[in-house]
């Protein structure tokens, strides 16, 4: 959120922090035309760094919290199929031959317990 505050309406939570966020409203998936239609432009962010540095971080913390995410795990495989890439697996479970290239909290030592503050040795003082 520090990075958006200018654009995030509602800070309350993570997820009204994500969803009233301007900055993810303003990108459209970009299509290459081809013979009988249009493809999606593979040689992109939304493929080449939001899935490694996004749905898969998302996939990560959802594991940690035990909550299932089937849209989230549909996308991540759908979209490393086109990249030729494995992130998560048949199992669900992130442990891919390409997840080294992935920002996992879990891996950086957080766990639910630390979600909310990282490594940053705070405390919720509320």
């Amino acid at each position: 959120v520090e990075n958006y505050t200018d654009q995030v309406k509602d800070a309350t939570d993570t997820a009204s922090a994500i969803r009233t966020n301007a900055a993810f409203g303003k990108h459209n998936i970009p299509y290459t035309q081809v013979e009988g239609g249009v493809v999606p432009t593979l040689k992109h962010k939304f493929f080449e760094t939001d899935l490694p540095f996004g749905l898969c971080t998302w996939k990560d913390i959802a594991l940690m919290l035990g909550v299932d995410i089937p849209l989230t795990d549909a996308i991540i495989r759908w979209n490393q199929t086109l990249i030729d890439k494995e992130y998560l697996t048949p199992d669900g479970k992130l442990n891919g031959k390409d997840i080294d290239e992935c920002i996992l909290p879990s891996s950086f030592g957080l766990t639910v317990e630390t979600l909310e503050y990282g490594n940053r040795n705070q405390t919720n003082d509320k």
